[in-house]
């Protein structure tokens, strides 16, 4: 019995140990734009789409491409790659339409390329400040290293405020 008592001690440890890692991570969806990696909360993704008809609609800035319908929501697109880089994105089978979800609000975002979900330990991501040089800083919450490269963590909380602000 001591055994069996040893074996479940140890297997509660190794769960516990398994559940406070998993607190330690955080989940994104990483994609490309002009060759940069960037990512997205995983739990603010609603869905990814292959490319559809947007509908453009007249004085709106121009990174905001149109709108689609989405089962009968109209969801507003933006193209990151003209916001960053000012200069449109071409539409290639490859790119995709990621559609976020914040606060009750779904908005598309128009990318080069979906690449994977990745999970990150908290201590590989760091948190921007004001005072990067960068034209798209206000929209990076954080950087994060996997692998190879870095991931510009976008702040959609200020991409929902850019196309909140056009209507």
């Amino acid at each position: 019995m001591d055994q069996e008592k040893l074996l479940t001690s140890l297997a509660e440890k190794t769960k516990m140990e398994q559940e406070s890692d998993l607190g330690d991570l955080e989940q994104f969806l990483t994609f490309t734009i002009e060759r940069e990696f960037f990512g997205i909360r995983l739990l603010l993704v609603h869905e990814i789409l292959k490319p559809v008809l947007i509908t453009r609609i007249p004085n709106v800035d121009d990174y905001i491409l149109g709108v689609i319908n989405l089962r009968g929501e109209i969801i507003p697109i933006v193209d990151l790659k003209k916001r960053f880089h000012s200069t449109d994105s071409d539409i290639h089978p490859i790119s995709r339409i990621v559609v976020v979800m914040l606060d009750e609000k779904r908005i598309g975002i128009l990318v080069d390329e979906v690449k994977q979900v990745v999970k990150i330990q908290k201590d590989y991501i760091s948190y921007t400040t004001d005072d990067l040089s960068l034209n798209y800083s206000k929209m990076v919450e954080s950087v994060s290293r996997f692998e190879d490269h870095l991931i510009l963590n976008l702040d959609l909380e200020q991409i929902v405020d850019f196309v909140s602000s056009t209507k």
